[in-house]
């Protein structure tokens, strides 16, 4: 297999940044075809799935057939988010590089094997959302200090399962490894046999007693209302479903609007609970 690299959207027209092409080269650094291309700073580190890894991730990736590219020069930030092949199968991908000067110094991937079910549906990410790539009237867009703000509050409303935390849009919805968990008719179908809203969904984590830690922000976008978010969550074993332990390691996509979340995508993938963080 040979690679390819699908930059679906990300980069609005006008907007072009070296940053975008540090990342492309990284990216295709990661392919079969391609050993090098990418410039590495000597204290160069990387990690996938929490686990330090060489340059190349194992296991190794053959294909990203969509991705988005999100970038935040005043941290030198860069956070791609889309779809990776690796072992022949379609799996949610989220990158984060840390940038200075010309030369990469962190790499930090989150390659999830959550693919389809309750929880995802990588299929649908071959089509990201180009409503992250709208720009936000001056007029109804947040300095970078709210843009914090706005996506920490998720986590917070996350940790305390409380839905009336975080400020969310009338018309947000939320996406988990592509899949639509808002107003989603096969959920109301599912066992669960409810219709959920990004407040309700985290009202219902309240069994869990989840801990949002590790809360980082590589990338800020004032112009495009962008937070791209890290953390690790805890779910303790919840008795009333049965669910066993499990950490979540997660990127959250925010479009921020007027200083409420108008859409939220994220990304994850399961790990021990209690992992601890390497970043």
């Amino acid at each position: 297999m040979t690679g390819r690299i699908a930059i679906v959207s990300g980069d609005p027209a006008g907007r072009r940044h070296p940053l975008r092409s540090i990342a492309h080269s990284y990216l295709e650094s990661l392919l079969p075809r391609n050993g090098a291309g990418a410039s590495l700073a000597p204290e160069f580190r990387a990690s996938i799935n929490g686990e330090w890894v060489a340059n190349r991730p194992h296991p190794p990736i053959e294909d990203f057939p969509a991705l988005q590219i999100f970038l935040d020069p005043v941290q030198g930030g860069v956070v791609v988010t889309g779809v990776a092949v690796s072992a022949g199968m379609r799996c949610p991908y989220a990158l984060r590089l840390k940038v200075q000067g010309e030369q990469i110094l962190e790499a930090e991937s989150i390659l999830s094997d959550s693919r389809k079910g309750h929880f995802a549906d990588v299929d649908q990410m071959l089509e990201p959302d180009v409503l992250y790539d709208a720009p936000v009237p001056p007029e109804r867009a947040s300095d970078r200090a709210a843009l914090t703000a706005a996506a920490d509050s998720y986590w917070t409303g996350l940790q305390e399962s409380d839905g009336s935390i975080p400020r969310f849009s009338y018309r947000c919805e939320r996406f988990d490894n592509g899949k639509k968990l808002t107003n989603n008719l096969s959920i109301l179908l599912s066992p669960e046999a409810t219709v959920l809203t990004c407040a309700s969904s985290l009202n219902l984590t309240r069994g869990a007693r989840p801990v949002a830690r590790n809360r980082r922000f590589p990338v800020l976008d004032v112009d495009l209302g962008i937070v791209a978010s890290f953390a690790l969550v805890d779910f303790q074993p919840n008795p009333q479903n049965g669910l066993p332990g499990m950490a979540y390691y997660a990127l959250g996509l925010f479009k921020i609007v007027d200083g409420s979340i108008r859409s939220l995508d994220e990304i994850s993938t399961k790990l021990p609970l209690g992992t601890p963080p390497i970043w």
